[in-house]
């Protein structure tokens, strides 16, 4: 926000807040939007859910490919490693 003002924010008898227009409108938020609750100490952190699962999507893809691996590669390691705890798990049923 280009305009850094201090605002507060009253919680209903349901436990919800109005975050302001301006607020909203300089982070892209909508009506459905999701955002990530992180309480820090004594404080409450609200950050935009797409921007932490798009921010963290872009750190895993590059370390993908940093490490030489494929995205195929890792969902047959997954489905592999699935299968091995599924046998051990339920090796009274075979």
């Amino acid at each position: 926000m280009s305009d850094n003002k201090i605002r507060s924010l009253t919680i209903t008898s349901k436990g919800q807040i109005t975050i302001s227009a301006r607020a909203r409108h300089a982070l892209g938020l909508s009506k459905g939007d999701t955002l990530i609750e992180l309480v820090v100490g004594n404080c409450i952190v609200l950050l935009p859910a797409e921007q932490i699962l798009g921010e963290t999507t872009r750190k895993a893809q590059e370390a993908l490919a940093e490490a030489g691996v494929s995205v195929n590669e890792l969902k047959a390691a997954a489905e592999k490693n699935r299968e091995k705890m599924v046998k051990n798990r339920y090796q009274d049923l075979e």
